[in-house]
């Protein structure tokens, strides 16, 4: 085999480090070991490629576009266990009539190359996301490794779903990411110790791309890689509904206990916004005190309520109460809440 076939191997593509037989047909983990060895922060005298092997304006100007980001809301991640297909990762753009799937392009470039697709987590440092992709090409141990098409320097993933993992699963998940290597920022595994730092509602698709550097059929080059917008658990992002407050008015000082009913959040990633309007504008705003252990089966949260931005105020002031979700910026309908003066 010349390059990638749909069970993710290669054929030299390591051949100057891990093949030196130069026998080809190496598998997804040596793939990875590419990934490691090319790094540049592994360059010293014995790094597999010379700066002879390509122009120096070419590397420096060779870069990944994502050409169709991944659709944010539009995927249910899902077990394993549930038996089913992991379904496919629509782009942002698609439509019933005409579907679209998240793409790459390599810019000022032709030739041969590969890609190396992985999740990362939402937020930065990126690190590896325990979520595996799984799909019916290329992928292999929850990652996904395929060919660009020479004829337009593009890969567009058509067939790429995400399998989640449950939170006891997260160490032995990241434990086989880290046995292949893929580490695309080496920002290492040490989050594996502590599985509530990572947000499971939310993954990042990593894109890591090598070019032939000279020699054919050996893919020893690295971009930079690229990481793309994004993509929320869709069973974890359903709207937010306040249904019942135990109270709707305390006093300025705030530090009132209250309980609130809503549809079901994410307890990592849920606010309670207070907020006073006039004209149009927003002219003060606070948020209720909780913390993730305060929200009850996703339905409930116990909290108690900001104080007011003036403690001297002679009769009550409306104000409104809502949801809002930090990682997308949602909000639930607001709901009329009072302020009202000490001592009432």
């Amino acid at each position: 085999m010349d390059r990638l076939d749909v069970a993710g191997r290669v054929s030299s593509v390591a051949g100057m480090a891990h093949d030196p037989l130069g026998q080809g047909s190496l598998n997804i983990s040596d793939v990875i070991e590419v990934i490691q060895t090319t790094d540049p922060g592994f360059a010293d005298v014995s790094t597999p490629f010379s700066e002879t092997d390509m122009e120096d304006t070419r590397k420096k100007s060779v870069y990944v576009k994502i050409i169709e980001q991944p659709a944010s809301k539009a995927l249910r991640f899902r077990y394993k266990c549930e038996g089913r297909s992991a379904g496919s990762i629509p782009g942002v753009n698609s439509t019933p009539e005409n579907k679209t799937f998240p793409t790459i392009e390599i810019v000022g470039y032709k030739g041969a190359a590969v890609v190396v697709v992985s999740c990362v987590t939402k937020d930065r440092p990126f690190r590896a996301h325990p979520h595996s992709l799984v799909g019916k090409e290329g992928c292999k141990r929850g990652i996904c490794t395929v060919p660009i098409k020479e004829e337009t320097m593009t890969a567009s993933f058509c067939n790429l779903g995400i399998q989640c993992v449950k939170k006891k699963d997260i160490e032995e998940a990241l434990k086989i990411r880290e046995e292949i290597r893929v580490d695309p920022f080496r920002t290492g595994f040490s989050h594996r110790n502590q599985p509530t730092s990572i947000d499971l509602n939310a993954v990042r698709l990593c894109f890591q791309v090598f070019l032939e550097d000279g020699v054919p059929n050996k893919f020893t080059y690295p971009l930079t890689p690229v990481v793309s917008d994004p993509i929320y658990d869709k069973k974890a992002m359903s709207d937010l509904v306040i249904c019942k407050l135990s109270d709707c008015t305390c006093t300025v000082a705030g530090g009132k206990e209250i309980i609130l009913l809503c549809e079901k959040v994410a307890k990592e990633d849920i606010q309670i916004h207070f907020y006073e309007e006039r004209d149009g504008n927003i002219v003060w705003e606070g948020f209720g005190d909780f913390q993730p252990t305060h929200v009850h089966k996703q339905v409930a949260i116990s909290f108690r309520t900001p104080r007011y931005k003036l403690l001297e105020v002679e009769a009550p002031v409306k104000v409104n109460i809502q949801l809002r979700r930090p990682s997308d910026g949602a909000t639930s309908e607001p709901l009329p809440f009072e302020y009202l003066p000490l001592d009432s």
